[in-house]
């Protein structure tokens, strides 16, 4: 049985511009445009460039809950649950990637 979540009382707040240094260390890695965004101590870092698109989500607390990946999936990254490819670091960073443009995650 699939869940549906209500995304309207769950949203990002963008905070790019108070993290410039992120945002500069991650277009080091990608190049492209890199965004930054913040709710209730979880953190996503979406950045994108002409070849591909990818977010990383990460919590103070450690725990990333399953309705923060759906939602950067759906409203960040704009793709459908089968058109991603998502891994999750030792540390607890969830990193999701698009499947047809990555084959880093095959």
């Amino acid at each position: 049985m699939a869940i549906v979540y209500n995304f309207s009382d769950k949203t990002f707040r963008d905070i790019t511009k108070e993290r410039i240094d992120v945002v500069k260390i991650a277009s080091g890695f990608m190049g492209g445009a890199v965004k930054v965004y913040e709710r209730n101590g979880t953190v996503i870092i979406h950045s994108e460039n002409k070849k591909s698109s990818h977010a990383s989500i990460s919590n103070e607390n450690g725990q990333v809950k399953e309705w923060e990946i759906r939602y950067v999936i759906e409203h960040i990254l704009k793709r459908g649950l089968t058109e991603v490819n998502i891994k999750v670091s030792d540390t607890g960073v969830v990193h999701i990637r698009n499947k047809e443009i990555n084959s880093f995650y095959n």
